[in-house]
């Protein structure tokens, strides 16, 4: 009798094809049941109006930057009329004020919408054509990849600077991103003679409105190990789904562009705080709690200024709260020495006693006073004694000298006129 061997087939598993990092990956990478839906399976929500948008000012500013390097001019306000002509209603805002700021340095441009690409040791791959012959390309599979919308090169300085243009309502620190820390990366990569790269980000919807982080080829350990955690976790979440895991699903900003935010189809949809309210009944009870704190707090107020006493609360818990004056202390440092009748002075000049100690430390260290460019008077503390009539002059003198600085608050626009992403009045408002 012949015993048959009973057949032993191996069962082949095929990996998921894994992308290399880029710009978003480190927003999808924030929900695993997020990256596997729109990367692995590759259910992408459409492009809708913010896509455009951010297409179109990119496009704009790219154009203008190389047409301004060619000409060899700082800007040319037709030729940015004529590259921003077709844009739609949101753009176009945005690249009508933009043209009032928007400043090329074109002495020192590299390029503009530049290509690079890591492979997984952290050399250049890919290299195209802008750059080509300035690095060794290393042939391997990219890694990690990204396109710097702008590269200036400083050689006398050993400097680069890369600029990225930004359409965002809220502005943001660019040290807070890996996007800065990788493009920093890609530039020291390809270029062995760049010493520090400043990475800037200009918010294209406000006038000269820019925040910036610089690194230097010291800190290159400390990027790159930034990088591949990142990297580590984008593989993990491919090695998992893989293996069959059940992917964990994580809220948070990012829900809002989710393909499974649309039909409730997210594993938390009834925990998930962005599934629980449309944006419009969010804004809603924004408005209703907006009126209620403020009558509220009024009636509170006057309570306790007519009765002397504070308000009690003690909660189920045993913990006591009080509603009522809380003094606090803050320091300032006065410009000059006040007199009974004036201000000190000293000879000729008037005794400025912070500004003396801070004018010898320049001179004892020179090597770090660069902070000192960055110490300025509040206009709160100053417009209220320049805006009067005997001081007139001493106003009109002071505005040559001002230096106006760009802040971004979400709020309720009161009425809303004009396109939905327009800042007017203010109401209750957050300050980033």
């Amino acid at each position: 009798m012949t015993t048959k061997k009973a057949k032993t087939e191996l069962v082949q598993i095929t990996a998921s094809p894994i992308p290399p990092w880029h710009q978003s990956t480190e927003f999808t990478t924030s929900c695993p049941v997020f990256y596997v839906e729109s990367v692995i399976k590759g259910n992408k929500m459409p492009g809708g109006m913010e896509s455009a948008r951010g297409n179109e000012v990119h496009r704009t500013a790219a154009a203008i930057t190389a047409y301004c390097a060619l000409k060899k001019v700082p800007m040319d306000l037709i030729a940015f009329d004529n590259l921003s002509k077709g844009a739609g209603p949101v753009a176009a805002k945005i690249l009508s004020g933009m043209r009032e700021s928007f400043s090329v340095d074109w002495q020192h441009l590299v390029a503009t919408e530049l290509p690079m690409s890591l492979d997984e040791n952290f050399q250049p791959t890919d290299v195209v054509e802008a750059i080509d012959g300035i690095c060794t390309d290393s042939g391997k599979p990219a890694h990690y990849s990204g396109v710097l919308d702008a590269l200036y090169g400083f050689r006398d300085e050993l400097r680069a600077g890369i600029t990225d243009y930004k359409s965002h309502p809220r502005p943001f620190d660019p040290a807070e991103t890996l996007q800065a820390k990788t493009y920093t990366v890609f530039v020291l990569a390809h270029f062995p003679w760049v010493q520090t790269v400043t990475f800037t980000l200009t918010f294209v919807r406000y006038k000269n409105l820019t925040r910036s982080v610089t690194y230097t080829r010291q800190d290159l350990p400390m990027l790159i190990d930034a990088i591949k955690s990142n990297r580590e976790r984008q593989i993990s979440i491919h090695v998992d789904y893989d293996a069959g895991k059940e992917m964990q699903a994580v809220a948070g900003g990012h829900c809002i562009y989710c393909p499974m935010l649309a039909n409730a189809t997210c594993p938390i949809a009834a925990w998930n705080p962005a599934m629980q309210l449309t944006p419009e009944q969010r804004l809603n009870f924004n408005l209703f709690y907006s009126q209620f704190s403020k009558a509220n707090n009024k009636a509170m107020k006057e309570h306790v200024q007519e009765t002397g006493r504070d308000i009690r609360l003690t909660d189920f818990n045993g913990k006591a709260y009080t509603y009522g004056p809380v003094p606090s202390e803050s320091e300032v440092y006065p410009l000059f020495k006040a007199t009974a009748d004036g201000v000190e002075t000293d000879g000729n000049r008037l005794v400025m006693p912070v500004v003396d100690l801070l004018s010898d430390y320049a001179y004892a260290a020179p090597e770090d006073s660069a902070w000192l460019g960055k110490i300025q008077i509040s206009s709160t503390s100053i417009k209220s004694y320049l805006k009067t009539k005997r001081r007139a002059v001493l106003d009109l003198a002071c505005d040559d000298v001002v230096e106006k600085v760009t802040k971004v608050k979400l709020a309720v626009s009161r009425p809303l006129e004009t396109l939905p992403d327009e800042v007017t009045d203010e109401d209750e408002e957050e300050e980033f």
